[in-house]
Formats: C-alpha cells, sequence, structure tokens
C-alpha cells in the first residue's frame, strides 16, 4: 500500500463520519488516555463505539490521526503495511492515534506498543472476539485501560428523542430501547442479526464450536428471561448437554462478549455466591424484547434490566439480596464504600405491595441501612417501616438521578 493511498483514505474516512448525524455520548467525559497506555473502548457490538473515538477526535485540540480497518479500501492493509503508516505518522505529526477495528491486522499489537513507547497516545476499539477485555490481557499485557460502552442511556435517549422526562417517555424507552441502529431504523432485525453476530463471530468462531444452534438457544433463553434467575442445571436437557458445568462455559462465553450479565446473590461466602442461581440481565431492552418470542417481554423484568444497565455504570460491585422468603432486586457498593439497597416493580398494587416492601426492608435490615428505594413506572410516595425510610419513586426521575 502507497502512503498517498493510505492518507487520502484517513481522509475520506474522517469526511464520511463527519457527515453523519450523531450526538455526543456521556462517556466522552471518561476517555481520558494516560501517558504509556492504549485506550481501550469495549462493549457489545453496535452500541457506538467507533463514533465515540471520532468524537473524542473532534474535540481533542491536539493533532488525531485515526483510521478504521473495517473498510473496503484496507482490505489490501497487511503487517508490512505498519511501515507505510510509521511514514505517515512520521510526515503528519499526530499526538494521538485512533485505530478502529485494527485487530483485524495480524501484528496490531506489537504496532500499538512501539507507539505507546514513543509517546503516543493510542485509542483502539473493536469487535471480534480478541478484543474483549479478557484477550486484551495476552495481547497488551499491562499497556491497556478498558472504557465499556454500552447502549444509550435514558438520559441519552431523551437527547435523541428530544423527548421530557415521564413515565410514557420511559415505557419507550423500555420498548424501543439504545442501539442507534435500532433507534434510527426502528427494525428489529437489526437487533436480532446483532445476536447472532455474536454468538457465530464473537463465540463460535473463538471456540470453535461446530454446532452454534444450542448457543443460539441458551443466548436467546437469556434474553427473554431478563431479571429471572436462572440455575444452569435445569437448562441442560434444553440445551442436549450433559454437564452443568457445559453451560456455566457458554454463560461465561456469552457475558464475555458484553450480551448478557450475571448477577450473583450477595453473600461472604464465595462458595454460596457460585452456588446460588444467577440473575440474568441484557445490555439493552429492546434486544431483550427482540430476542422473545412472543415480544411481550415483563414491563417489570424490562424496568428492572433498565435500573441494572444504569447501575453497573456506578456501582463498585453489584448483587441482589435474598432469602427462603424475601428478595432485593440490587445492594450494591458504591464508589465510596457505602452500600444501599433498592427494589424495582413496575407498580405497587395491594397485591404485591407487601412482599416489595418485605423484600426490600428484610435487605436494609441485613446490611444497616437507614434508608432504601422502591422504583417503579409512575408511582410517587414514601413509607417508613420500623423507623426506617423508604421511598418510591418515578424512574423518570431515578434514572436520571442516579
Amino acid at each position: 500500500m502507497l502512503e498517498s493511498e493510505l492518507r487520502a483514505i484517513a481522509a475520506a474516512q474522517r469526511d464520511e463520519m463527519s457527515r453523519r448525524k450523531t450526538m455526543p455520548r456521556d462517556a466522552l467525559a471518561t476517555l481520558r488516555p494516560v501517558e504509556g497506555f492504549a485506550l481501550v473502548a469495549t462493549g457489545i457490538r453496535r452500541c457506538g463505539k467507533s463514533t465515540l473515538l471520532h468524537q473524542w477526535a473532534e474535540r481533542e485540540p491536539t493533532p488525531t490521526l485515526s483510521l478504521l480497518f473495517d473498510d473496503l479500501r484496507m482490505a489490501a492493509f497487511t503487517t508490512a503495511d505498519f511501515a507505510v503508516l510509521d511514514r505517515l505518522v512520521a510526515v503528519e505529526r499526530p499526538a494521538n492515534l485512533v485505530f478502529d477495528e485494527i485487530q483485524l491486522v495480524p501484528g496490531w499489537e506489537r504496532y500499538v506498543k512501539q507507539k505507546l513507547d514513543q509517546g503516543f497516545r493510542v485509542l483502539v476499539t473493536g469487535s471480534n472476539a480478541t478484543m474483549l477485555s479478557t484477550e486484551l490481557g495476552t495481547h497488551l499485557t499491562g499497556r491497556h485501560l478498558d472504557r465499556e460502552l454500552a447502549p444509550f442511556s435514558y438520559a441519552e435517549f431523551l437527547r435523541w428523542t428530544r423527548a421530557a422526562p415521564s413515565p410514557g417517555s420511559v415505557r419507550d424507552y423500555l420498548r424501543r430501547g439504545g442501539f442507534p441502529a435500532h433507534l434510527a431504523t426502528g427494525e428489529p432485525d437489526v437487533l436480532r442479526q446483532l445476536v447472532l453476530d455474536v454468538v457465530h463471530r464473537d463465540v463460535a468462531v473463538r471456540h470453535a464450536v461446530r454446532d452454534a444452534k444450542p448457543l443460539e438457544t441458551l443466548a436467546a433463553f437469556l434474553l427473554s428471561n431478563v431479571g429471572s434467575a436462572v440455575a444452569p442445571s435445569r437448562l441442560t436437557a434444553a440445551l442436549g448437554v450433559r454437564a452443568p458445568s457445559t453451560v456455566l462455559e457458554w454463560f461465561d462465553w456469552l457475558e464475555k462478549t458484553y450480551l448478557v450479565r450475571r448477577l450473583e446473590i450477595f453473600s461472604d461466602s464465595a462458595k454460596a455466591r457460585s452456588l446460588a442461581p444467577k440473575k440474568i440481565y441484557a445490555p439493552d431492552t429492546a434486544l431483550a424484547r427482540a430476542a422473545s418470542p412472543t415480544r411481550s417481554a415483563n414491563t417489570g423484568h424490562l424496568l428492572e434490566n433498565a435500573v441494572h444497565a444504569r447501575l453497573r455504570t456506578h456501582a463498585a460491585r453489584l448483587h441482589y439480596w435474598a432469602t427462603r422468603d424475601a428478595e432485593c432486586d440490587f445492594v450494591w457498593e458504591a464508589p465510596d464504600g457505602a452500600l444501599a439497597a433498592l427494589q424495582v416493580c413496575a407498580e405497587l398494587t395491594p397485591e404485591n405491595r407487601d412482599r416489595e416492601l418485605r423484600g426490600l426492608l428484610a435487605a436494609m435490615q441485613a446490611l444497616d441501612l437507614r434508608e432504601g428505594a422502591i422504583v417503579t413506572l409512575a408511582q410517587t410516595d414514601y413509607a417508613a417501616p420500623g423507623g426506617r425510610t423508604i421511598r418510591i419513586l418515578p424512574a423518570h426521575e431515578w434514572l436520571l438521578e442516579a
């Protein structure tokens, strides 16, 4: 590849990206490169990692050279062409290098290390399984910092749709989700194809799975049962495998692609946490709806999923709490070490009120918390059982406060 070709491609890519309609992401504030470390934007496919790095480059006052390697015009780029790229870098003299999907080129990690050693700030993203956080330790041992990006939060959804905070916009958010491509098209096949791409390209290919159909079945089952506790031993027959350990391994593979998240029970015992059922969550509520055979996912579970996604952005540790007769959806530890407890239900009714309050209060008592909260779709209320304070508040307020 010629240096002039590479320069022309970089310029064309920059112009094409600049013409796209994008919205600044909240995650821009977390993209702070550290000298000597590659900053790697991770997260599920199609959540906007490439756009995020472009937004960062546009705002950065020092010069940046960006290249998208997943481009037909870059198909001829080989390991040997890193020497040509080096020449372009020497001529352009950027302070920052942004490489999107660079994992497509063998030897990319050695080139990134070289540029770090030379004092450049390097930002990298990719969707291939080799760019998952667990694999990066092999390629960039001790030389990378990860920043996980998720689909749009509720606040970002409001900016994108120009809607106002309200129970109605929360319902719309639970239905439409936060994947930019899905919001732009409204086409469910965008999400269904995303699941297939993750299962086949990031899991089956990576782990040399010949028959990916059981993995598809597991992914669909997990995504259509968000907010539910799942025991791997109960899935062996449905998936056609003999050992629960196989299902656990598949869980692990899917979680490393960011397609699902497992939530463990709160316990000081590692054994108790490993043996207890895991609650399952998706990165996005629309993805969960698209995977459901009936397309009529439980609203309360979808709301719980949205709360889980929000808590993941700032909780140091996150669990669910349960005993034989009581359960609290979330207990978590803030970065400052403070503990908190939260219950989620679509609506508090005479039929479920005692159960929801009992579960939250039991967790508060066990953790010696004076305050707790219940997030609902639209209700605002207050309770003070046993001298403890429970706020009942609508999701559109909590999702913007959290």
